[in-house]
């Protein structure tokens, strides 16, 4: 049977990588025409030439070729090697792409050394990775073998996913190309996996391509149709018919080995019509090898006697693999016309070009490279098991190390605890015996004050007594004036006993109580005289409101006594105003009756002046009167 040589390794451009303008192709090359033709100076056009000679490889190779002679003549610095370089890879992907495989190696060949002098190792594997993919097509797969594997192992190192998807791609091909099918199928799905998480549209074609080939040669008719459909969908990506010639001449092959020779004999001529238009003589050459195969099963030999003699035709890419399945096709063809002389002729150039692809140490020099490429791989990989494992000791110590004081610390921790927690239940038992002392406290303080309050009431009360058996009324006058001062002081006691707090009282209800309490003893009802007292918000402590409440009953007092004689005073009225600010306390106690110049009747201090005065210098009051409109008495003592 004739073997079948197919390898597509389109995906590669003048670097390996897929077209990023695909999607406008005309749009970007039409930008870049723009700019170079435009008036802009000189050094200015050279990046985007090197951009259009780049975008062009695949699509106009020749007219790439053209730029890049039109770089090397104006442009390039000759001191510069990266432009050199740079440019040399135009002018090999464009004879590349036009079939001159021998010229593409020449300008690879020269990077390679280059790179190769001076340890550039990305450059080395990048002009290998050419090297081995076109030693390939040619038939010389010792060279390929070497180049592909150099490529492999420096990618492995340092190259990004996408080079060592295409480098894995490459060596897929080799494998098949050698039929190795099943090692050629692993490194597919391992490419093609590696371009499904990159989301590489033109590696996965070309993958999907290639495995439709392996699966085709395993008999999995099923898969290999499978993926070559997958191939034509994604082919969308690509800006020129050329791989929908890989497609058409892949399924062809399938059809073939599903014997259905007509359907096979369409898709192999559409993929020739396809490259006849193009410029790589290699893949036509492919589709005229492919159309001498149907044409021999479909027992036209004479039609395929014309085509396969084609081949020969195209010397520049000096194919041997196409040479060999060439020769051996016209030795069966002529075979079938009854030209045995012929036959026998091409058979014998067939068996040397196999024996030269196929020799016995080439392939020994093969297995014996790809046998040390997988131990590297291995030894690499074992190198990387033993340091990760290093690294993982290392993590489980610093683990062990971490649980040790992390343990340390929580018993630490557990150990202050139960320490806080004892000192806790110390200080609750401690708090508890304190509540009760300040609720024992706060009872005492209470049953204290009532106590207190209700002996002032009883003294008030004796006064009040004793001033009904008295006959004299200056004398009834001083007991009555005793009775309001004691209960004064009783009021006091009574607001704190009643009060929430023990020791602060409100000045509010205090002394309302006090003016109530002097009300009632005149025998006055609100009705005759109104009270008006002021003092919201306002709290004292007891030890100053004493003198504070002893002064305000003598005012309140006075005022009922001497402000409003005879009933002559409209509405009188009695007003207590109490206010504080930051640093003082303000009592004003004010009457609207005859004023204090009409009512004194005696030039001698009294002894309710004489109280208002000592509690005054005790408080370190400030005392002033005003008896306009009646008699106001203003005392502004500090906090």
């Amino acid at each position: 049977m004739t073997k079948i040589l197919k390898c597509c390794c389109f995906v590669l451009g003048v670097y390996g990588a897929v077209f990023s303008q695909d999607a406008k192709p005309d749009t970007y090359q039409d930008s870049l025409q723009a700019i170079i033709d435009s008036n802009i100076a000189s050094i200015k056009k050279k990046e985007p030439l090197f951009l259009l000679g780049e975008h062009l490889v695949q699509r106009h190779p020749d007219l790439a070729e053209t730029i890049a002679a039109n770089l090397k003549a104006n442009y390039l610095n000759k001191n510069d090697s990266s432009e050199i370089r740079r440019n040399n890879y135009i002018f090999a992907a464009s004879h590349r792409w036009q079939g001159d495989f021998s010229t593409a190696l020449k300008y690879y060949g020269d990077i390679y050394a280059y790179s190769k002098r001076n340890n550039d190792s990305m450059d080395i594997a990048k002009s290998a990775h050419f090297i081995g993919s076109i030693s390939m097509f040619l038939g010389n797969n010792v060279t390929s073998q070497k180049h592909l594997l150099e490529a492999a192992e420096i990618y492995d190192r340092i190259g990004d996913a996408k080079q060592k998807a295409s480098i894995n791609n490459a060596l897929a091909s080799f494998y098949l190309n050698i039929d190795q099918l099943e090692k050629g199928e692993e490194q597919y799905l391992k490419a093609l996996k590696q371009f499904e998480v990159l989301k590489d549209s033109a590696g996965m074609a070309s993958v999907n391509a290639n495995l439709g080939l392996v699966y085709t040669d395993l008999g999995d008719f099923n898969k290999a149709e499978m993926h070559l459909m997958q191939q034509k969908a994604l082919n969308v990506v690509f800006p020129t018919l050329r791989e929908m010639g890989f497609h058409h001449d892949f399924l062809g092959v399938l059809r073939q080995k599903e014997g259905k020779l007509q359907e096979a004999y369409q898709e192999h001529l559409k993929a020739l019509n396809i490259r006849k238009n193009l410029s790589s003589t290699y893949n036509l050459c492919e589709s005229k090898l492919s159309i001498g195969d149907v044409l021999i099963k479909l027992n036209r030999p004479a039609e395929a006697i014309a085509h396969l003699k084609d081949v020969f035709a195209y010397d520049e890419h000096q194919s041997l693999n196409q040479q060999e399945r060439a020769y051996e096709m016209l030795a069966e063809a002529y075979e079938k016309t009854g030209n045995y002389k012929n036959a026998l002729q091409n058979y014998k150039a067939f068996k040397r070009i196999s024996d030269s692809i196929y020799s016995k140490e080439s392939i020994e020099i093969i297995a014996e490279k790809d046998a040390l490429y997988n131990k590297q791989k291995k030894d690499s990989e074992i190198a990387l098991l033993s340091k990760e494992k290093e690294i993982s000791d290392h993590k489980i110590k610093r683990s062990i190390t971490i649980a040790i004081i992390t343990c340390t610390v929580l018993l630490v921790l557990l150990i202050a605890a139960i320490a806080l927690y004892k000192l806790y239940l110390k200080i609750n038992h401690k708090n508890k015996i304190i509540t009760k002392a300040l609720k024992d406290r706060e009872l005492l303080l209470h049953e204290t004050h009532h106590r207190v309050k209700n002996n002032l009431q009883m003294v008030s009360s004796l006064l009040n007594l004793q001033s009904k058996y008295v006959k004299d009324d200056k004398v009834y006058e001083v007991l009555q004036n005793g009775r309001n001062r004691v209960q004064s002081m009783a009021i006091l006691h009574k607001n704190l006993y009643i009060g929430e707090d023990l020791n602060m009282v409100n000045i509010q209800n205090y002394f309302e109580g006090l003016a109530q309490n002097i009300l009632n003893s005149f025998n006055k009802t609100e009705g005759e005289i109104q009270l008006d007292i002021q003092a919201k918000n306002i709290m004292m402590d007891v030890e100053s409101l004493i003198p504070i409440g002893l002064i305000v009953n003598e005012l309140i007092t006075n005022a009922f006594k001497h402000a409003f004689p005879l009933d002559k005073t409209e509405k009188p009225t009695i007003t207590v105003k109490m206010e504080e600010n930051d640093t003082n306390y303000i009592i004003d106690v004010k009457d609207n009756g005859i004023g204090i110049h009409t009512s004194k009747t005696h030039k001698t201090e009294s002894f309710g002046q004489r109280l208002i005065r000592l509690f005054a210098d005790k408080l370190k009051a400030r005392v002033t009167t005003n008896s306009q409109n009646g008699t106001e008495v203003n005392i502004v003592f500090p906090k």
